[in-house]
């Protein structure tokens, strides 16, 4: 028997193809009509605009692995400098230092000329990231912990973490706009370790203020694009792929046991139904909590308890003597308590990346929605466009109407790995090694961003590869 893909998203396609290099069989199932869950990538009017996920995370570095793996290696390209990010508060925009880590500077010559934040909010910040605690008395705030040997403070939010070591001003300043804003969550719920597990671990161990930090190289960068987008990387993997293995439109509505079968499952979707050897379910929680309803109820409810975000983000064209700034970035994120604008962000694309823009044209994407704001994905493109354009002229002073805007609406796409989400997941590990052949993976369980699915989606598939006995020839 084969095996049963639930789930089209960059975290299935990974797992189908390392089925796939393998020999083992499968059919891949899709409820939409494509495939790439939050990838896709549209040509519009000489623009390449990347309507979900732009681009991948160079420090986790199993996406640029398999973009290498499957010839990609070539269209990767980094980020064109200057590589400037600002937040947007108090009606201005404020560069981030570089370096920093999540909006945190990383050397004094950064925290002395961050003008985000106010001076006392600065010295606030300076008596956390010093271990000397003679430097901490001088500036009249003592470290509220020593470095390296403070308890376990458990699942902590992303809010209490950074009021914790680095002040109540960076919560609204720096975690809101940038943490809050790239998981589309509040940053009360956002747990910590789930959404940026490493430098917590650094700021917990008072690693990571350092004043001899290093830019990063010129050529370098934090994060790959593709050049035609990131759907490069969904075609290509659907190019490595058994003819007739993916089924769209094709909506599971439950895995079963199948009667008098062993350890079989029985996999009934739209359309039609057949029987699994083993099961991954690659799919938003809530369509495997639906799906396993009748299997186990209470795997079922764990899997429905996991929150998600609805988002927007649209896409807009201006000729570029129409923008009066300059764009020397990669664009801004909003403070939301410190202004009254309603875009969350906005990516200078065509600054961001190469050739995204037609010439003489520039390409804006602003994003609308989340946890904060869930009424914007109800609004019509009308309304979005309105809000969008009204947003993004005032802080780029741009004139005019667009010449070319799209509205993409993602519902319930942002899994939100809030406190309580690691044990959550230990108790869905737990139910699962009572169902032998079933497995999960994906953003509502393990991963966060696309480099973290690509590594879930091949672990799972190799799981499953040990559990029916085959191996890679």
């Amino acid at each position: 028997m084969q095996v049963a893909i639930i789930g089209g998203g960059i975290t299935g396609l990974a797992a189908a193809y390392e089925l796939s290099t393998r020999g083992i069989p499968f059919v891949l199932l899709e409820e939409s009509a494509r495939t790439g869950g939050l990838v896709r990538t549209e040509h519009v009017e000489g623009c390449t605009v990347d309507a979900g996920a732009d681009s991948m995370l160079a420090t986790k570095p199993a996406a640029i692995d398999f973009c290498e793996e499957l010839g990609l290696g070539p269209r990767l390209m980094s980020q064109t400098p200057p590589r400037a990010a600002f937040v947007y508060a108090r009606r201005r925009l404020h560069s981030l230092p570089s370096p920093s880590v999540f909006g945190i500077p990383t050397t004094w010559s950064g925290l002395g000329t961050y003008d985000l934040l106010p001076p006392s909010a600065r010295r606030r910040l300076a008596a956390n990231l010093e271990p000397d605690r003679r430097f901490q008395s001088a500036v009249g705030f003592p470290q509220t912990s020593v470095p390296g040997t403070r308890s376990d403070p458990g699942d902590q939010s992303v809010a209490d973490f950074f009021r914790q070591h680095f002040g109540p001003a960076t919560v609204g300043l720096i975690a809101e706009p940038l943490l809050g804003g790239i998981h589309s969550g509040d940053v009360e719920q956002l747990s910590i370790d789930a959404v940026a597990p490493a430098f917590a671990q650094r700021v917990r161990a008072g690693q990571l203020f350092t004043p001899s930090s290093k830019p990063t190289a010129p050529g370098d960068g934090m994060f790959k694009a593709l050049r035609g987008g990131m759907s490069e990387l969904v075609a290509a993997v659907e190019r490595r792929l058994p003819d007739g293995c993916i089924r769209l439109k094709s909506g599971v509505r439950s895995v079963t046991r199948t009667p008098g079968a062993g350890n079989a499952w029985r996999v009934a979707y739209e359309g039609g139904g057949f029987d699994a050897t083993a099961v991954i379910l690659a799919c938003p929680t809530f369509a495997a909590a639906q799906a396993l309803q009748i299997a186990d109820p209470v795997l079922s409810e764990l899997c429905a308890e996991v929150r998600y975000a609805s988002t927007v983000s649209v896409a807009l064209v201006w000729p570029r003597e129409r923008v009066a700034h300059p764009l020397e970035g990669s664009g801004f994120v909003v403070a939301r308590r410190y202004n009254s604008l309603r875009i969350t962000a906005c990516t200078w694309v065509s600054s961001k990346w190469q050739e995204r823009a037609s010439p003489g044209n520039v390409l804006l994407r602003a994003f609308l929605g989340g946890i904060p704001d869930p009424e914007a994905v109800t609004l019509s493109d009308a309304q979005l466009l309105d809000i969008a354009v009204r947003d993004v002229s005032s802080v780029l002073s741009t004139s005019g109407e667009p010449t070319t805007a799209r509205v993409y609406r993602w519902n319930r796409a942002g899994a939100q790995h809030n406190v309580g989400h690691a044990e959550r997941q230990k108790q869905i590990d737990t139910r699962l090694q009572a169902h032998p052949g079933l497995f999960v993976g994906g953003s509502g369980f393990r991963s966060i961003g696309v480099p973290d699915c690509v590594a879930d989606g091949r672990a799972v598939a190799r799981r499953v590869a040990e559990y029916v006995g085959l191996r890679s020839t």
